[in-house]
């Protein structure tokens, strides 16, 4: 072969090579950094979650001894505000806690939904008069086990970078 066409294949090869190395350098540093902000975004998601639907958790228990304790009417849950002032604070948290996870959750995604169907239906029995505690301690159950799901799942998407 012509050393003159093989020092131009060599030219050219080495001119292709200084310019689509840093393009495919800047491609992968960019898709890296992208997948590292994703999983760092979806692990606080993921702690804000956990820590929300705890707290909810929590709140549901304590109106649940609040409400097996009390001896007046029950009046969807008016009865022992009208008395104790104080647990208007509760309330408050209550209702933002839940709307805070409302808004934690994908409306598109199916687990997403049951879990918020459950948390409804569990601050639903709290206002009834006649709800057993048994059935708002099996919405307990529910919302823990979902919430686990969802969680896991998440997580695995972390661990993957995806």
């Amino acid at each position: 072969m012509d050393p003159l066409v093989l020092s131009f294949v060599s030219a050219c090869t080495a001119l292709a090579a200084s310019i689509v190395g840093p393009i495919v350098t800047l491609r992968v540093a960019r898709r890296q950094f992208n997948a590292n902000v994703l999983s760092t975004n979806r692990q606080k998601w993921i702690e804000t979650l956990r820590d929300m639907v705890a707290e909810l958790i929590s709140l549901i228990v304590s109106a649940l001894v609040i409400r097996s304790a009390w001896k007046s009417k029950w009046d969807k849950g008016h009865g022992p505000l009208r008395e104790d002032k104080a647990l208007l604070i509760k309330l408050e948290r209550i209702v933002l806690v839940e709307s805070k996870i409302r808004l934690l959750l994908n409306p598109t995604e199916a687990d997403h939904q049951q879990l918020y169907q459950a948390i409804e239906t569990s601050i639903k029995r709290l206002k009834a008069e006649e709800s057993l505690d048994s059935d708002t301690e099996a919405d307990i159950e529910i919302i823990v086990r979902l919430s686990q799901v969802i969680l896991k799942r998440e997580w695995q998407r972390v661990k993957l970078g995806t």
